[in-house]
């Protein structure tokens, strides 16, 4: 087989070149699809488009670090997990729970002065 000259390697690589870029956008393209179905699946329209675009930004922008979690988003409430000033263990009998800061129990306890 005949050596290529360099213009007919050059044209063969552009034409190859060409078709990778064809199929990057193709999978781009499935790829967002994709992503848009989980969107559509979203009560989105309970949140602003100003919040909403920050939102999406944000994790964008978070993953684009190599990593495959989210990092530095909001959990969802139901991933949060709060314990209670007492350990989690319920009041003894006759005994009150502390109230919760900024609880009209707790700024009234510490408004009004104690007996003497």
């Amino acid at each position: 087989m005949p050596k290529m000259s360099e213009r007919d390697r050059l044209n063969e690589l552009e034409a190859r070149q060409l078709k990778i870029r064809e199929e990057v956008d193709t999978a781009r393209a499935q790829l967002r699809e994709r992503y848009a179905v989980i969107v559509r699946s979203l009560p989105v329209e309970r949140i602003s488009e100003k919040d909403f675009r920050a939102l999406v930004e944000k994790a964008v922008s978070a993953s684009e670090g190599g990593t495959r979690e989210p990092g530095g988003l909001i959990p969802p409430a139901k991933a949060r997990k709060t314990t209670p000033a007492n350990g989690g263990m319920p009041p003894e009998a006759g005994e009150r729970s502390a109230p919760a800061p900024g609880s009209p129990r707790s700024t009234q306890a510490a408004a009004s002065p104690a007996p003497v």
